[in-house]
Formats: C-alpha cells, structure tokens, sequence
C-alpha cells in the first residue's frame, strides 16, 4: 500500500517515459516504448502509432504492481512497464480516477442555525466529521473504504443518540428510553443507508482489478447518501426533543 499526503491543491500534470507497453483500447494498438501523461482531465498514452485518450470517469479500473501499471476501460485496457515512476504515476492516476468528495455537502441542516440547538447538534454530527476526517486522511482506497465502517458509525451514532435523550431528561428514566426509541425509528433510514453502505463495500472488496474503479464510486455514491440521510433523519430527530426550537 502506498501512503501519501493529501493535498488540497491542484494535482500538476503526470509525465513518464515508459520502456515498454502493449495497448489494445478500441482501434487503438500501441506497442514498445511511449509516454504516459496523466491531466487534469484524461489519460494520455502515446506511442509511435498512436494515442490512447480516456476520461478519468471512463476508466472501469486497475492495478499497480512492481515495475508494471494497467488500466482498464469498457474498449480494453492498457499495461504499462517500467523499473521507476509507475507507483508514483498509480498514485495520481487512482487521485483522479477515484476521487473523494465532499461528503458533508449534503448537510444543509447540521451546522447550521437551522439545525436546533447547537449543543446537541454538535453532539450528533460529532461521528460524521470524525469519519470524514479519517477518511480524507488516506489515500490508499482499501484504507478509506475500511476505515468508514458501517458498524463502528452505527454503534458512534447511538451513543450520541442516548447522550442527547439522557441530556434532554437528565431525571426521567421512563422518558428518556421513550425519546432514544423515538430518536432510533427517526434514524431508520439512515440505518438503511448504512447497511447499503457496508454492501457496497463487500463488492469493492471482492470487485477483480477490471472493475475496481467503477466499484469504488458505487461505494463512495452510497456512502455521500449516508451523510445525506443523516443530516434527513436529524431534521425529523430534532423535532422530538423536548422544549427545543423546531428546525
């Protein structure tokens, strides 16, 4: 597993002569040595007979292996030689391939004066920051998608929850079980979000190197959802709390 540090800037453009390729895209056959050039939009390969242009978001997957790099799309796929640069130019190309989005975008509530009183707010979106912030801290995508762990989120949320009905009835024990049920079947679809989340993941994990690319923004698209019924099932959450301004 290769580990760099994130970057929050523009990725320069990736060039490298590479030694050896064999390319078989389409109608594009490309053999011997050429270039690799990794854009901010596209793949580039290029070698005496042509040249292979691909979207990042049309590359299917990959792999990165000592000394040797391929790519894969729905017109065939590309393997690339060389003894240096290639875990480096892997590590790009996966950055832009694969990219991380923004996955609190989706809360238009929390973290806002229309989410409630912003001392349980902040109690209940605690999980979700810690998470993302792990999560933004890897760039390996085995890392990112092990760390986001449907159970370890689950189990952070509903000790949140109960924090928030012990808060709410800090002398009232028949009242604040009544508010944690109450705030668990508000949650619900969250819950359901989460257990698509951890299914997407099972396919990532077993997903051949054909297909990884593809398998990985299911998972990120199920895992955006999860923060997004989140932020869904607090505005239904924050209207059972007792004496609370309704959002």
């Amino acid at each position: 597993m290769i580990t760099v540090s994130r970057s929050k800037m523009p990725e320069p453009e990736v060039e490298l002569d590479v030694p050896s390729m064999l390319v078989e895209w389409g109608t594009v056959r490309l053999a011997g040595p050429g270039k690799l050039r990794l854009t901010s939009e596209a793949l580039l390969v290029e070698a005496t007979g042509g040249t292979l242009f691909a979207l990042y978001a049309e590359l299917r997957g990959g792999a990165w292996r000592t000394g040797s790099l391929t790519v894969h799309g729905a017109e065939g796929k590309a393997v690339l030689q060389s003894g240096h640069g290639l875990d480096l130019a892997w590590v790009s190309l996966v950055e832009r391939a694969c990219p991380l989005p923004e996955l609190t975008r989706g809360h238009r509530l929390l973290g806002s004066t229309r989410g409630g009183h912003v001392d349980l707010q902040a109690k209940f979106i605690a999980p979700f920051l810690q998470a993302r912030r792990r999560l933004e801290e890897e760039a390996d995508l085995e890392a990112r998608v092990a760390t986001l762990d449907a159970k370890a989120l689950r189990e952070r949320l509903n000790t949140a929850l109960k924090t928030i009905a012990r808060d709410s009835y800090p002398s009232s024990h028949p009242d604040r079980r009544g508010l944690e049920a109450e705030l668990e079947e508000a949650m619900a679809p969250f819950y359901e979000g989460l257990e698509a989340m951890e299914t997407a993941a099972e396919h990532f994990r077993s997903a051949p190197e054909s297909v990884r690319f593809m398998a990985w923004r299911n998972w990120v698209s199920t895992a955006s959802h999860v923060f997004a019924l989140a932020d869904r099932g607090w505005a239904s959450a924050a209207r059972l709390l007792p004496g609370r301004i309704k959002p």
